[in-house]
């Protein structure tokens, strides 16, 4: 399992994961805010201009290996970027492997390289399938996305969730909690001296 770095790093990595419509983009674009953070979305360019492409005609060993390198990348840049800032980061190597497990079973055994930079703190998001679906809906035209069809299996998203509790991850259930107070209840659980630095 990847490690963050020794207690001399200048600034916390935060990491938010979770399916589509648990609140995860907002939560992470108002936690960076909130600690005067920088907020990271992966796929990061240039990846992300290929992923309806990988998405749409890759088959899943060439899509897993085409995020895994995204997220590489990201560890990158997110380790020159939390030396000025916190870094707040809208899913990582967690969703990787937790989307891709849920595909085949044989990326369940799949070990994190040691060299990606590990997050300070992961939280993941979930709330009640009616709840997210409701959120979903509301976004309207989101919702018509090249993944769509794996945001909207249910069956599928189950299996995600289950992967995702296979970590060791910081579990915050936002299906009555708006966005402001999961961000609330998130800094409750992070050394906010170290942030504010």
């Amino acid at each position: 399992m990847i490690t963050s770095e020794p207690s001399t790093r200048p600034h916390p990595f935060i990491c938010i994961e979770g399916v589509d419509g648990v609140g995860k983009s907002t939560v992470a674009r108002k936690l960076a805010v909130s600690l005067g953070g920088i907020y990271y979305k992966t796929p990061p360019a240039p990846y992300d201009s290929i992923r309806a492409a990988i998405d749409t005609n890759a088959d899943e060993y060439a899509r897993f290996y085409f995020y895994l390198s995204a997220v590489a990348f990201a560890s990158t840049e997110i380790r020159r970027l939390r030396v000025l800032q916190p870094v707040v980061c809208d899913r990582y190597v967690f969703s990787t492997l937790a989307y891709h497990a849920a595909m085949n079973e044989r990326f369940r055994g799949y070990t994190i390289p040691t060299t990606l930079l590990g997050p300070d703190k992961t939280f993941l998001l979930i709330a009640d399938e009616s709840e997210r679906l409701k959120r979903l809906t509301e976004r309207g035209a989101e919702i018509s996305r090249h993944d769509s069809a794996l945001e909207c299996n249910r069956l599928y998203l189950a299996s995600v969730q289950r992967e995702f509790c296979s970590f060791d991850l910081n579990v915050i259930d936002t299906t009555t909690l708006d966005a402001d107070t999961t961000v609330e209840r998130i800094i409750s659980l992070i050394d906010v001296s170290e942030v504010l630095q």
